[in-house]
């Protein structure tokens, strides 16, 4: 269990040194999934369509073991009404609560989601940036019902809160870019350099 815990530190220091993006994600999933030995980890974010409001969570990040087929490969993940899959489930994660669970005990829908997918278990982590919920980590074991320990649990809320940093922190840079572009343009205006 040390390796692993040194492997969400590996993982916490990348997403921060460089920030969540396809490699990075994939890269720190990795980490921490094989230690675990986990067949697969993927990042979903929130989001709201234009359709009503509807809420959506799609597929970011991902990671398999070499001869697993990658989270990538199932379309209905890109955009997936967790909603109309597993209401139980999204209501946890949104009040900040881990859902762990065998495939065969999911909610109907969730678990033929799953079933097709070939994966056993689940254990999915909310990623809360700041005080809203922006999405979830989850680790896929595609071999066994799996039931997950309290360290591995711990791991993975690791892992979501340095997620959930690196989120926070691409955030703050974004918007300090933008005060740095609005204050050149305020500048610039004012020495008549327009």
């Amino acid at each position: 269990m040390v390796e692993a815990f040194t492997k969400v530190s590996e993982a916490s220091r990348l997403l921060l040194d460089k920030g969540l993006c396809a490699a990075t994600g994939a890269e720190s999933l990795g980490m921490v999934a094989r230690t675990l030995k986990v067949d697969r980890a993927c990042i979903f974010e929130n989001r709201t369509t234009n359709l009503a409001g509807r809420f959506i969570t799609d597929l970011r990040h991902a990671w398999a073991e070499p001869g697993v087929v990658s989270p990538h490969a199932h379309p209905m993940l890109r955009s997936l009404a967790l909603r109309d899959y597993a209401l139980s489930w999204m209501d946890m994660l949104e009040a900040g609560m881990v859902v762990s669970c065998a495939t065969r005990e999911a909610p109907p829908m969730m678990r033929e989601l799953l079933e097709r997918q070939g994966v056993q278990s689940v254990l999915l982590c909310p990623i809360i940036p700041a005080k809203q919920w922006w999405g979830y980590v989850a680790f896929e074991d595609c071999h066994q019902a799996r039931v997950w320990r309290p360290e591995e649990v711990s791991l993975l809320k690791s892992l979501a809160r340095a997620i959930g940093a690196s989120v926070r922190h691409a955030s703050m840079r974004s918007s300090l870019s933008q005060v740095r572009t609005n204050l050149t343009s305020v500048l610039r205006t004012a020495s008549g350099d327009t």
